[in-house]
């Protein structure tokens, strides 16, 4: 059985790592039925305490498309809920603040699982790096 080709191109490492990080939440998440894009998006969510479509996508940094998607989910589970205010405007429902109230110590534990696998100096600079890849859509606009 062969392994895994070790590869040198960026995008393909950092898929592969974006799949093993993400699987990795989930896993830690499952006990709180949520995946970890969900919490994502429940957590900012109770952040900004409701919004419109359009302002949760920029926030999350989704299309607005995939951002209805998403909401469409969320809402045939009863994880959120339509509210008043301009456009369509959506708040946590009680099932799902009861679901992030479960899930925000597991992420919790992921975190410091995470940290303990990297370390600490790795952790910052997955951080760090992280910040500077996601400003990487504004130089790709040059190729256009």
């Amino acid at each position: 059985m062969t392994g895994l080709y070790k590869s040198e191109c960026y995008c393909t490492n950092l898929r592969r790592s974006a799949n093993a990080v993400s699987d990795f939440y989930d896993a830690v998440l499952r006990s709180s039925g949520l995946t970890v894009a969900q919490y994502y998006l429940l957590v900012n969510l109770s952040r900004m305490g409701g919004a419109n479509i359009t302002h949760w996508a920029e926030r999350v940094g989704l299309e607005r498309s995939t951002m209805v998607r998403n909401i469409k989910l969320l809402e045939e589970r009863g994880l959120v809920a339509r509210t008043d205010g301009h456009g369509k405007t959506y708040a946590l429902s009680e099932s799902g603040e009861t679901a992030l109230a479960l899930a925000v110590p597991a992420w919790r534990e992921a975190q410091k699982r995470m940290e303990h696998v990297l370390g600490a100096e790795d952790a910052a600079a997955v951080l760090r790096i992280g910040v500077k890849l996601q400003g990487i859509k504004s130089v790709a606009e040059d190729f256009k």
